[in-house]
């Protein structure tokens, strides 16, 4: 059905926005200290305006996506949306894990 659909795939991108917002920002603040600690003292400058833009944008992009569910999720379909929102956090488990055991290494 497609509001069924349209459902599954506003709570798949609220997923997306919360962690982005959160990713982003430790993202930018790592590169920063890379920055910082490595390449200054090498004498080199790093832009990280691609990474800022996104870092500052994306708890904006995250309350957009709430309102959105608010708005447009009937609450039938409420076990859909958070069946997308598992279904991304399974979906970038791996991912996750992997940058995790990079970062205890």
């Amino acid at each position: 059905e497609p509001m069924q659909q349209a459902s599954y795939a506003l709570g798949y991108n609220l997923a997306i926005e919360y962690l982005a917002d959160y990713e982003k920002t430790w993202m930018l603040d790592s590169f920063r200290a890379l920055d910082a600690r490595i390449f200054a003292s090498l004498g080199r400058s790093i832009d990280w305006v691609f990474l800022e833009v996104h870092a500052e944008g994306e708890a904006e992009h995250a309350a957009i996506g709430h309102n959105a569910v608010l708005n447009f999720v009937p609450e039938e379909h409420m076990a859909v949306m958070r069946q997308a929102m598992a279904d991304h956090d399974r979906d970038m488990a791996a991912f996750y894990n992997h940058a995790a055991d990079l970062l205890e290494a």
